[in-house]
């Protein structure tokens, strides 16, 4: 990292494992704060959140939502304080916490509009104050992501980088979601229509009770009415955005946010269902009842977790730690004669991550196919290098058929997983000057 000149990538399981276990730490804090709860409830969630298969999945992975799940959980929790209060202070707080957790993802924006929306309908403000503290929690919200959007323009002149319009339709990304839903809770359905009936009724039920608390006030101001508001405003906008913009298949890790309010909100009333029975039985029933479903999801997430680990010892967790691309001989060879990236000659790949992750040498990506301008100016090169890894292949990228019409294609080195080729433009092809 920049300030302790330590390796990431070394630290990353320690620096994994304390935001899982503050994730953890905060949700007993959210429980503990429901209105209604036991300890055998609180003690059965968060066994489920800490052996949870969708959140190990993220924490195994150096990837931006480890920080952004904490920085959501971290929002829920000071906007409560903010509801009690409604000081400028307790909203500044809220506002940085969300201008974080917008910068560390764009994704962030969604604690900006549940925030807006809380504001909204909050029936002890004036709507002066409503407006006030709106453009305020806004202004602060987007100031950190601001500056950074600034940054990106001055140095490469765009905002956010290229982005392609969507390819999946509407449809496509609910049963996505769907799935998703499904195997967070270990349930195995592929049937299309039924993965789109459970996402649609799922939005529904959460914007009901949405709907339900804003009628009832003293259940607006809760924590589980903060979780509502946010599930339906971060699910709606995946669903939105990948619908607009081209990015990864829904997934897990783009839907893992998403989780713990999902679970918190859907089993919230199982110890106020349990107080409302008159019947000491009935209690015992239900306390059993809950138990035995408690049970059946824990052993499902640890079954499942074994599985998982049993792959992962075989073949490296799922990425460029993986057997194939650790054991990659093309990979091997850059390892010990990385002699090619001292040439004097412009170094592409196909794979520019996977070389600087397990090389540590670095080398720009070949232009996707979709940018003209990119793919020009990659052929304004008379000669480069092409690092090929026959793994993965990403088809949007510049392949080597299309490479072929333009360059010269030497064979520099050859592997089975791969090859180094230096290329050098062809003459009277459509780029020549």
């Amino acid at each position: 990292m920049f300030v302790s000149n330590i390796d990431i990538v070394e630290t990353a399981p320690y620096i994994n494992g304390f935001l899982f276990a503050l994730v953890i730490f905060f949700s007993g804090i959210l429980i503990e704060s429901f209105k209604y709860k036991t300890k055998l409830y609180k003690r059965i969630v968060l066994i489920l959140i800490a052996i949870s298969p969708s959140l190990i999945e993220i924490y195994t992975m150096l990837w931006s939502e480890t920080l952004f799940i904490l920085l959501c959980l971290v929002f829920f929790l000071n906007f409560k304080r903010y509801f009690q209060t409604h000081s400028l202070l307790s909203l500044s707080i809220v506002a940085m916490v969300s201008s974080i957790a917008f910068d560390t993802r764009y994704a962030g924006i969604t604690l900006l509009a549940t925030g807006e929306l809380l504001i909204l309908f909050d029936k002890n403000l004036s709507w002066p104050r409503k407006f006030s503290h709106g453009i305020y929690f806004g202004c602060i919200s987007v100031s950190l992501v601001f500056i950074n959007l600034i940054r990106n323009i001055w140095e490469v002149g765009l905002a956010t980088g290229k982005r392609q319009e969507g390819t999946t339709l509407l449809s496509k990304n609910i049963e996505y979601s769907g799935k998703v839903f499904t195997d967070w809770f270990s349930f195995d359905i592929n049937n299309q229509l039924f993965l789109k009936l459970i996402f649609i009724l799922v939005i529904i039920l959460f914007i009901s009770f949405f709907i339900r608390n804003i009628k009832h006030w003293k259940a607006y101001y809760t924590y589980e009415n903060i979780l509502v508001a946010f599930f339906v405003v971060y699910v709606l906008f995946i669903i939105v955005s990948s619908t607009i913009s081209r990015y990864e298949s829904i997934n897990n890790r783009l839907l893992a946010p998403a989780f713990i309010p999902l679970l918190l909100v859907s089993t919230c009333q199982i110890p106020k269902w349990r107080e409302s029975l008159s019947k000491r039985l009935l209690r015992w029933i239900i306390w059993g009842f809950s138990l035995g479903i408690g049970g059946l999801f824990v052993y499902s997430f640890i079954m499942i977790n074994k599985d998982n680990l049993e792959y992962m010892l075989e073949t490296g967790i799922p990425g460029y730690s993986e057997d194939t691309w650790q054991k990659s001989q093309l990979v091997t060879y850059l390892r010990k004669d990385p002699e090619i990236f001292k040439m004097n000659e412009n170094v592409y790949s196909n794979h520019c991550q996977a070389v600087y992750f397990l090389t540590g040498n670095q080398c720009a990506t070949l232009p996707e196919m979709a940018y003209n301008e990119d793919v020009k100016e990659f052929f304004t090169n008379t000669s480069c290098i092409l690092i090929w890894f026959n793994l993965d292949n990403n088809p949007d990228l510049l392949n080597l058929k299309e490479i072929s019409k333009i360059m010269h294609l030497q064979p520099i080195k050859t592997f089975r997983d791969g090859t180094i080729y230096k290329l050098s433009k062809k003459q009277n092809n459509k780029y020549s000057d």
